[in-house]
């Protein structure tokens, strides 16, 4: 059983012997990227089948400036998981669980824009994945037919109009240690929907910055797609040149780790708290166009 120490060595050697390190992990954000239709599930001949309504998720480190991305990992009393209620959509025409080594000029192609992978910045060759909020809308990608043109409210801004991709010449490349064979679950229809590990970790050697990283420093690590309900358990490890590194969990910190509530997620209950506050302000609006209508 490898230690803590050998497993992620190769990920933080440069920043051992740094200075006193800070609180650098300020969000996970998970982004409703994208809902099936039923013209997306004409490509299975080709990519495979999509289930209608099925959800992309991406998921976000939101990190202070300059701090980089290490290591999402396992240990024993930390464990990684991330999981479905079905299975996990994989492109089987071009799809990679490392997205870095789908060709850009494929991602046009019928579904493969909505791969399950893991990431280090990477949502395809040459391109860092952003929050479509902060899209440049430059080259957005138009795809044949139908594909990847649902204007579903539930998924936020179309692709159609910001398809979350931002050109680069180098982009970070994933690094997996120890979880090779555990990937397949990204990778295989088939395989149950669960990916878990007390020892293995994907990374990015030297680490990894969000495309504006010396501003709001947000960096895709994944992209899920599942009619299923979504949830995950991470542990990182992020630092910056000069410092200690940092560890980030999701329970049962010890004296050298933080724990925060964003690195557990559910989005069955995500959407009852969502339903729940819609309620709330559905009540709200009633009660002040009651106020309204008596004055």
């Amino acid at each position: 059983m490898k230690t803590k120490k050998n497993i992620f060595i190769a990920f933080f050697i440069l920043s051992l012997f740094g200075l006193k390190s800070q609180n650098g992990l300020e969000n996970i954000i998970v982004e409703t990227y994208y809902i099936s239709d039923a013209n997306d599930t004409l490509d299975r001949k080709f990519g495979g089948f999509l289930p209608i309504g099925s959800t992309t998720y991406r998921i976000y480190l939101d990190m202070l400036p300059e701090y980089r991305f290490y290591a999402c990992y396992g240990k024993a009393g930390h464990q990684l998981k991330i999981a479905t209620t079905t299975t996990f959509f994989n492109n089987e025409d071009i799809g990679n669980k490392n997205p870095n080594v789908i060709p850009r000029h494929t991602l046009n192609r019928n579904s493969v824009m909505l791969d399950s992978w893991l990431s280090a910045g990477s949502a395809g060759e040459a391109y860092y994945g952003v929050l479509k909020t902060d899209d440049d809308t430059i080259g957005t990608i138009i795809h044949d037919n139908l594909f990847l043109k649902n204007k579903n409210k539930l998924a936020g801004i179309p692709l159609i109009e910001r398809d979350g991709l931002m050109a680069a010449e180098s982009v970070p490349f994933p690094v997996f240690f120890g979880i090779d064979q555990l990937t397949n679950v990204f990778y295989n229809q088939t395989i149950s929907g669960s990916f878990s590990t007390v020892d293995g970790a994907w990374g990015c050697l030297g680490g990894a910055v969000g495309r504006d990283s010396l501003g709001t420093n947000r960096l895709l690590i994944a992209q899920f797609t599942t009619t299923g309900d979504l949830s995950f358990e991470l542990n990182l490890q992020i630092g910056k040149r000069n410092y200690a590194p940092e560890y980030f969990v999701a329970s049962q910190p010890l004296a050298d780790e933080y724990m925060l509530p964003c690195l557990k997620y559910n989005s069955k209950k995500r959407s009852l708290v969502n339903a729940k506050k819609g309620q709330e302000l559905s009540k709200k609006n009633e009660v002040t166009k009651h106020k309204q209508s008596t004055k």
